[in-house]
């Protein structure tokens, strides 16, 4: 399962999100991507939701938007990731977010060449206000951008319980 859906948000609903990470956002030094031991890249995160509890001030202002757009009715974590420029593109370690059955929903909030890779070598682009669904059971890798500074995604795990 994999869905691609462009312009996800209205232009004036996205450009409110943005506007949350001018200034002092605080972001948290990740010396691991994709599980604890690969250290072949690191990341800065900002953890929203995890262990059924907001974690952030930028709940309401920056997830809600976006969830209220998702067809789920549990939230297992949401998580926005903020990828340095490089000189080069690193591939981290495939992974899955989590053992239990889910669905990733990887939103970008720009555009650049980054890109996230799952195991057959087919690539997520990392393009503005796209949003992609695909099945959790699905290992992928992020790999960080050589031409902007910054690569800004948010991972969000939903599942629809019956």
């Amino acid at each position: 399962m994999l869905e691609t859906i462009n312009n996800f948000l209205t232009k004036e609903v996205f450009s409110n999100i943005k506007k949350n990470f001018d200034g002092n956002f605080a972001w948290y030094y990740q010396d691991s991507t994709g599980n604890k031991t690969d250290k072949s890249n690191y990341y800065f995160s900002h953890i929203l939701f995890d262990n059924n509890e907001s974690k952030s001030p930028y709940f309401n202002s920056i997830l809600m938007p976006i969830l209220g757009k998702l067809n789920f009715n549990y939230l297992h974590r949401a998580k926005l990731n903020l990828y340095t420029k490089r000189e080069k593109q690193i591939k981290t370690a495939s992974h899955v977010d989590f053992e239990k059955p889910h669905t990733v929903a990887l939103f970008s909030f720009n555009t650049n060449n980054g890109y996230t890779e799952f195991e057959d070598g087919y690539k997520i682009k990392s393009i503005e206000n796209t949003m992609v669904l695909f099945s959790g059971n699905l290992k992928h890798r992020s790999v960080n951008q050589t031409d902007e500074n910054i690569r800004i995604n948010l991972n969000i795990n939903i599942k629809n319980v019956i």
